[in-house]
């Protein structure tokens, strides 16, 4: 789970000097890294205007969600059951040590909603738009406010945290300086390669710098974009909430298979998460900045997406079932055993 700059416990670190790891992770816009750019599922609706992405926690919602409600539930269940139990008691001792064991269950449930917090009941992403003409950037955070910054002034860095390759993250930031362009006034995170690796990241940077800075960057990202977000001015639907849960393996269809409860915990946790959340609404004037023309040839967003092939959608479908089927059995299996 990768909470980086959500909330004010991973909050980005502001007002502060560039660090020396940011300086030599600097993106130049001017100056191409990769001959294979790549859009990494991070498009929502690209035209002649602007190009719109999803956010960092966007691809891995869901997981939090589940992985909460594995304390959240049963702890909040409990704490009703010892409420219960302790009416009945007579005993003033009991009572108390029903107290205690109540304030230790209330910590475990209260744990569990906060890690569910980070995903339900917010916005169901946090888009950036890049206006091509304006030379202006939007992020829409996550509390609601809206970062505004110029393109030509942004210090943007490659940024690696983790120290093993399981915990591992890449991601390009982009600073907003004062103006003695060494202080770090503003954050936000520009591309997230979710589970991909320095080759991933330099792909989607490629892929989101060509569009600003190349004069037929419009024309080769529209070209080469085959999937947009769902995301455009609506939540994603169930179909697409399972297609973008198994879609890390989606190379790997065995994997798919073998991992099938996780990603279908994943899944449930995705479709719960979503439905509970608004969706984001770019305000008046950041519309009206962003117009696109009717004649526009290059406007692509989710409606233009195809249909779902065997291994995108049928193959996930068969792994959801297993999963489902593989947790149903579990699930039994303790309540069984909890009562007998």
């Amino acid at each position: 789970m990768d909470f980086t700059g959500l909330n004010r416990f991973h909050a980005y670190k502001l007002d502060r000097p560039l660090t020396e790891e940011e300086r030599k992770g600097q993106l130049n816009p001017k100056k191409p890294v990769s001959d294979d750019p790549l859009d990494w599922l991070s498009v929502i609706k690209i035209n002649s205007t602007y190009l719109e992405l999803v956010d960092r926690w966007y691809a891995g919602k869901g997981f939090a969600t589940w992985m909460g409600g594995m304390f959240a539930v049963p702890f909040t269940l409990g704490l009703f059951y010892i409420i219960y139990s302790s009416i009945k008691q007579a005993s003033p001792v009991m009572w108390m040590l029903d107290l205690l064991f109540s304030l230790a269950v209330m910590f475990f449930a209260w744990v569990g909603i906060w890690i569910m917090r980070h995903e339900v009941f917010r916005q169901t992403h946090y888009p950036i738009r890049l206006n091509r003409k304006t030379r202006q950037v939007y992020a829409y955070r996550p509390d609601g406010t809206i970062l505004r910054a110029d393109w030509d002034k942004l210090f943007i860095c490659a940024i690696t945290t983790g120290s093993s390759e399981m915990t591992r993250i890449e991601d390009i930031r982009a600073h907003v300086l004062a103006e003695d362009g060494e202080t770090v006034k503003d954050t936000f995170t520009l591309g997230y390669p979710y589970l991909g690796n320095r080759k991933g990241l330099l792909q989607l940077w490629e892929y989101i710098r060509r569009y600003m800075e190349e004069p037929d960057g419009v024309e080769r990202n529209y070209k080469q974009t085959e999937i947009c977000m769902p995301l455009d001015g609506r939540r994603e639907g169930l179909v697409f909430g399972l297609v973008r849960a198994f879609a890390p393996m989606a190379k790997w269809p065995l994997m798919q298979l073998l991992v099938s409860p996780l990603w279908t915990l994943t899944t449930l946790g995705r479709w719960f998460a979503m439905y509970t959340c608004k969706v984001p609404r770019w305000p008046e004037e950041v519309e009206a900045a962003c117009q696109v023309g009717p004649d526009d040839p290059y406007q692509k967003d989710w409606r233009d997406n195809g249909k779902y092939d065997f291994w995108e959608l049928g193959w996930p479908l068969v792994c959801f079932a297993v999963g489902l089927t593989v947790l149903g059995i579990g699930a039994v299996w303790l309540v069984r055993a909890w009562f007998s």
